[in-house]
């Protein structure tokens, strides 16, 4: 199945893909920086957040819960323990996150914080309802589309997207 992801066709099973390897490149940072299975959880994001300057950490907390649900890590206490293979992460040399989430994975996000179902679970379903749709509605505004059908607000993210929208617009006319 392909979507229409940052305007260019994708299948989903490399969207997801991509998503997941860099999320996991995200959670495996703090262990393979200090060579270890568990780290206190102030460590993790102190090396997130301050020491990498990846993400407030608030984000990086954000990113702990994700990873908590997708089995990356299990918190006991005040530790952070992971349970992947460290040989399986294979964090490239000189990794850095994407800077600004878009508006796709900020719906998806927005998601799975109201439903509490898994990232591939809403990932899933707004694929599917794209499909629905005939692929005429850009995956980001059928993100939010979900999202708001789910009972979140998406007043913010609705904006933002029409003002992207308006700015795609512009562009193709020629126009500023």
């Amino acid at each position: 199945m392909w979507v229409m992801y940052r305007n260019r066709p994708c299948s989903v099973t490399k969207l997801v893909g991509s998503l997941d390897r860099e999320h996991a490149y995200l959670v495996a940072t703090p262990f393979k920086k200090r060579g270890k299975k568990s780290l206190r959880l102030s460590d993790f994001i102190f090396t997130l957040s301050l020491d990498l300057k990846w993400g407030s950490p608030e984000k990086v907390r954000a990113l702990l819960q994700e990873a908590v649900e997708e089995g990356l890590v299990r918190l006991e206490d005040d530790m952070v323990h992971a349970t992947f293979d460290e040989d399986q992460v294979d964090v490239p040399l000189g990794f850095k996150p994407a800077r600004e989430v878009d508006l796709f994975e900020r719906g998806v996000r927005l998601i799975t914080s109201k439903t509490g179902m898994s990232r591939k679970e809403a990932i899933a379903m707004v694929n599917e309802r794209q499909d629905s749709l005939q692929g005429l509605v850009s995956l980001e505004a059928v993100t939010l589309l979900v999202a708001r059908e789910l009972g979140a607000e998406v007043g913010d993210l609705a904006r933002e997207a029409y003002r992207d929208l308006i700015g795609q617009g512009k562009d193709k006319d020629g126009r500023s």
